[in-house]
């Protein structure tokens, strides 16, 4: 490696100058098509370096952004809903019943 080489790349660290990313690659990342990458960008859910008028190249900081962005996660402790079964005739008794049963399952959730 010469002086020339080994200075530009000590340069290229100083500054923090990432690998772009083209929008095919994105979509490959994010399994999605480069038409949805665009799109994405055009609604500023996505960020982008524009090297160009027409030319869009991305970060890897910008993709694990919109991935954290996009993350969900699911309380491990919460238990899955289950519907409230209630005799459906009855009138006036079948509300008061509904309510019970209504009020039973939410003292559940504790």
């Amino acid at each position: 490696m010469t002086n020339s080489e080994s200075r530009k790349e000590n340069d290229s660290d100083k500054i923090g100058i990432q690998r772009l990313l083209s929008p095919k690659d994105v979509a490959e990342i994010l399994g999605i098509s480069v038409k949805t990458v665009n799109k994405l960008v055009r609604e500023g859910k996505l960020g982008c370096v524009q090297v160009t008028g027409k030319e869009r190249r991305f970060t890897e900081d910008q993709v694990r952004v919109y991935i954290e962005s996009r993350t969900i996660e699911r309380p491990v402790d919460r238990k899955s809903p289950k519907p409230v079964d209630f005799p459906r005739k009855g009138g006036e008794k079948s509300l008061g019943f509904a309510r019970t049963a209504l009020k039973q399952e939410m003292q559940s959730w504790r």
